[in-house]
This record gives C-alpha cells, sequence and structure tokens, in this order.
C-alpha cells in the first residue's frame, strides 16, 4: 500500500461536542427539541445537510430544513475549534507515517472549507497533499469520485490505497473506489456496523492502526 485517505470526523478529530451544541443552537433559535449530545453519533457521517435533517422532526418542509442548514453552517464557522481536538494517539500515528513514503489525504462530508479549516489548524505540521470536503460539484460519500479523484493526484491505482473511517459511509466508499477500508473504534459507530459494512480490517486504537497500515507498506 502506498497511501491513506483519511475520514476527518469521527477518525482523525473529535468533533461531537462541536457539532451538536451548534446544532442544538439551532434547533434552540427554531423552537425545536434539542437533543443529547451522545445522539449525534447517529445523525452524522453524511454530510451537514443530512444532519440537519436527522436532527429536525420528520414532517419538516423543504424551507425550514434549508433555513436550520443556512443557520447550522452559520453558527458552526463561528464556534470552530473550540471543543474539537484530535483523538489521543492521532499525532503520534501522523509522526510515524511522516517517516514512511505513504501519501496522505483527507476525504471528508464536512463542507469544503470547514475541512481546510481544521486541516490547517490541527494539521499543518503534517503534509496532507489532498485534503478534500464536501463540494456541490462531487458527490459526497459513498459515492467512490471523491476518493477516486484523490488516488488520481496521487497518480496511484485505487487497489494501492488504504481509506481510514469510522462509519459504515466510509467503509461502503472504499468499496466502491476498490481501495482496502480500516475501520477505527474510537469514531461514532460500532465494530458491528464497520464489519457488516465490508471492513477489510478494524482498529481499535491508533497504535492497532499503525501495525497494519506499517505491515503492508511497499
Amino acid at each position: 500500500m502506498k497511501a491513506i485517505i483519511f475520514d476527518l470526523d469521527g477518525t482523525l478529530i473529535d468533533s461531537l461536542d462541536d457539532i451538536a451544541k451548534s446544532m442544538n443552537d439551532v434547533l434552540r433559535q427554531l423552537g425545536y427539541k434539542e437533543h443529547k449530545i451522545e445522539d449525534y453519533k447517529h445523525f452524522v457521517g453524511d454530510g451537514a445537510l443530512i444532519l440537519v435533517q436527522n436532527s429536525l422532526p420528520k414532517e419538516c418542509p423543504k424551507e425550514e430544513i434549508q433555513k436550520a442548514f443556512d443557520l447550522f453552517i452559520e453558527i458552526y464557522e463561528l464556534g470552530i475549534h473550540h471543543d474539537t481536538k484530535p483523538y489521543e494517539g492521532i499525532y503520534d500515528l501522523l509522526e510515524k507515517l511522516s517517516h514512511t513514503s505513504f501519501k496522505l489525504g483527507i476525504l471528508s462530508n464536512k463542507p469544503h472549507d470547514i475541512t481546510n479549516q481544521y486541516a490547517k489548524k490541527l494539521f499543518s505540521d503534517f503534509n496532507f497533499e489532498e485534503v478534500h470536503g464536501q463540494k456541490e460539484s462531487i458527490p459526497k460519500k459513498p459515492h467512490p469520485k471523491g476518493a477516486l479523484d484523490i488516488a488520481r493526484n496521487f497518480n496511484l491505482r485505487p487497489e494501492e490505497i488504504f481509506f481510514v473511517g469510522d462509519t459504515a459511509t466510509d467503509m461502503k466508499t472504499a468499496q466502491n473506489a476498490n481501495m482496502k477500508s480500516i475501520g477505527v473504534l474510537w469514531g461514532f459507530r460500532p465494530k458491528q456496523e464497520l464489519i457488516e459494512s465490508g471492513a477489510d480490517f478494524t482498529a481499535i486504537d491508533c497504535a492497532q492502526l499503525w501495525q497494519i497500515i506499517n505491515e503492508h507498506q511497499n
């Protein structure tokens, strides 16, 4: 294997508190019931619009969903980085990877501008050659286009790339792109869900993730 594409939320960074607080602020302003932070583990993973839809009552009209989405982006951007931090062991893992020939990328369903902000704020010391969030012109994960675009920019075949993430969406993205998937167990979804979604490997912590990666580097 010659490259690694990482998901962002739930994989590299623990952002659940910031996401939950921002969305609860939206719900409070619009007069809806707030959710527990733990509930948001089941709302995230498929982009900001789906997060908003999952958080609102099912009968909400499209206009109300769009209003809530716009407000969420506004609030979330204002509060960015306040409580979000890399998971334990991520910096050590990236330091080890910096001494290898692995190419590194990030592919998130978080909006592209916010994804870039997090990459610059938290990972500027590491060489992420490709950083991509959700863009209107590219289908979101699990569609493979974003991952395949990164593979092409790396000048590598998809089967030479690990895709590392914490949700079924990430595992399906890897499958759709013909990449090897590693499901991390410190994120938003349980091990069984990752396995049922086709994870080739699972890692309980960054030490085990490094072991998997190190054993498969070309």
